[in-house]
């Protein structure tokens, strides 16, 4: 087994403050646009999405996209799978076992919240490094969430996530 970094971080959708509130439907359609156009939500760590594959599991009805995306960092070519789990969760597989979560979830009065889960594997590395890999991976997480989230906040300002709701 590979040493793994195991890091979660939430952020609230709609703190005090904000316009426009997200609703949670604009939040699910943002998900699904990052899906295929990853590089609209983290500009800075990805380059390109290209969906290879779109398909309905049969058994759950939740879509599986296969997708390459091109990391700005080496110019690094992934191969994922996505997992969409309507309308709360998706999941992303790369090959090497990492995994990404992107969960919607809901408190107790109705606000709402996103969460990315990451598990993130290196092989042969030895203690020291992993733990430097966590504080980096740690910023990353909190980017990452935030920075989805005032990308779905733009979009709906500019009026532009509905244009893409036909691409998801």
């Amino acid at each position: 087994m590979s040493p793994t970094n195991n890091i979660a971080f939430t952020t609230p959708i709609n703190p005090p403050g904000v316009s426009p509130v997200l609703k949670k439907e604009q939040v699910w359609a943002g998900l699904l646009l990052k899906i295929r156009c990853a590089e609209k939500f983290i500009p800075n760590a990805i380059e390109s999405t290209t969906v290879i594959s779109e398909s309905k599991d049969p058994s759950t009805g939740n879509i599986v996209t296969v997708r390459e995306v091109v990391f700005r960092e080496q110019q690094r070519k992934v191969k994922e799978t996505v997992t969409a789990y309507k309308d709360a969760r998706v999941d992303f597989v790369q090959p090497d076992g990492t995994f990404i979560g992107n969960i919607i979830s809901e408190g107790a009065s109705g606000e709402l919240y996103m969460t990315y889960v990451f598990e993130w594997h290196h092989p042969g590395a030895p203690e020291e490094e992993l733990r430097a890999f966590y504080v980096k991976e740690k910023g990353v997480a909190q980017h990452s969430v935030e920075g989805t989230v005032d990308v779905i906040r733009k979009l709906v300002t500019e009026g532009k996530l509905d244009e893409h709701r036909s691409m998801v």
